[in-house]
């Protein structure tokens, strides 16, 4: 396998290492319990969890190495002459495709339950559950959307763009939490982007030039910084609560967390000189889009297999329920490894990308509308089955829209392959 000259491994190390830590947190969150049976979260005022996610809380990091990998892609794309469409394009293709297989197939596992008699109101608190963790789609399809545009600014005024996206955070935060206007929302833009300008400044090398001890200093800021928030305004102690939507607290964690990743990074890039840390890393990389995405699927099956045997469920946060947790992380774990040989296989029988050039207005379009789409699942859970139907035509519309292309003529055969590589590349980016 040939890595390509402009790629840092510690930025897959980063990623690798994050997603198990995701996946985790998501599986010991699902809880079942109650009469009637419902799903909710299980760790849900779970103090010593609360506290835990100062340092387990790791969305900022994805973001920090969203950016890094998305200029990168960005510049090599826009070094070769492509234009922001065809970068738009490639990326919201690679994010929003594998999203149609993987609705359908949890739909479809939801629709067996509820054809096997499982109680309606369970299905619908557990569908709302597995559809939480594709937030992140629509958020990194936006972020990635005004990456060029991002990119633009930090090369022209990147204290102005870092200090205006934290401003823009704040005042957000101050309106919605101070006067109660509805506008906490606009906070999944604007902390997500000023993350993944950090990922730029650490693409760029700003953080390596800078001194450890100005990087500690400034991590001690942004921690200290959240306590003040915590302790002095009222903001949770718990990071998940700061999440939905992202608050002030997570982005002074995602600037605590780059400078700790950059103190980090030269230790790193010698650890992944490992063969077996390099082959780690490679698999988290070549299959990191499936197991976050179909662990929910995981989640369904294994939920499904225990209704169908009539195991019990126990008291949630009990000694029974966690001694039961490697159980149940253990099967959700080889029904994700199952995907992984199932899953590739039948996402490369979608078509290639239509080798023509496309309006960037048509791109946004699309891409708006696979954002809709994903957003649908996200509000409103896959059932009733109206609503997942809904989403899934959106999405699944947007996606073949954006796989053919134009209007317009096909690209002369001179550019043939080059959408394909760009696609492959972007995927090795994400």
């Amino acid at each position: 396998m040939r890595i390509p000259e402009d790629r840092d491994l510690s930025i897959d190390f980063a990623r690798a290492l994050c997603l198990p830590v995701v996946v985790l947190l998501h599986a010991l969150q699902m809880g079942i319990g109650g009469d009637p049976l419902r799903a909710f979260n299980a760790l849900a005022g779970f103090e010593p969890l609360a506290w835990a996610t100062w340092p387990l809380m790791i969305m900022p990091v994805f973001f920090i190495c969203g950016g890094f990998a998305s200029i990168t892609q960005w510049r090599r794309l826009r070094g070769h002459g492509e234009t922001v469409a065809h970068y738009l394009r490639v990326r919201a293709v690679r994010l929003a495709q594998p999203v149609v297989a993987l609705t359908a197939a949890v739909g479809a596992v939801l629709a067996l339950m509820l054809a096997c008699g499982v109680d309606a109101g369970f299905v619908q608190s557990f569908a709302f559950r597995l559809a939480e963790p594709l937030w992140f789609i629509p958020v990194y399809l936006i972020c990635t959307a005004a990456v060029p545009a991002m990119s633009w600014l930090h090369r022209h005024a990147p204290w102005a763009t870092y200090l205006g996206l934290a401003a823009a955070a704040v005042l957000v935060d101050i309106l919605s939490r101070g006067f109660d206007l509805p506008l906490g929302a606009l906070n999944w833009i604007f902390v997500w982007l000023f993350a993944q300008q950090l990922g730029f400044g650490l693409r760029d090398g700003w953080f390596s030039r800078r001194s450890p001890w100005l990087l500690v200093a400034v991590a001690a800021f942004a921690y200290g910084f959240i306590g003040l928030l915590v302790g002095v305004f009222g903001y949770s102690h718990d990071m998940l609560d700061n999440l939905n939507p992202p608050s002030v607290a997570i982005l002074a964690l995602a600037l605590g967390q780059a400078c700790l990743f950059a103190l980090l990074q030269p230790a790193i890039r010698r650890l992944v000189e490992r063969r077996a840390v390099l082959g780690v890393v490679i698999v988290f990389g070549v299959y990191g889009m499936v197991i976050y995405l179909w662990h929910t699927f995981a989640m369904a099956v294994v939920t499904g297999g225990q209704l169908l045997l009539g195991l019990p469920f126990p008291p949630v946060l009990s000694p029974e329920w966690w001694a039961t947790r490697p159980t149940w992380i253990l099967a959700i774990a080889l029904v994700v490894a199952g995907c992984c040989l199932v899953v590739p296989r039948v996402e490369s029988r979608w078509p290639k990308p239509v080798e023509r050039r496309t309006p960037l207005a048509a791109v946004i379009l699309w891409t708006t509308c696979a954002v809709v789409g994903v957003g649908v699942f996200l509000t409103l859970g896959y059932v009733p089955w109206q609503h997942g139907l809904a989403g899934w035509s959106l999405v699944t519309l947007a996606v073949v829209a954006l796989i053919v292309g134009g209007p317009g003529a096909r690209s002369p055969g001179a550019r043939a392959g080059e959408i394909e590589s760009a696609a492959a590349a972007s995927a090795r980016a994400v």
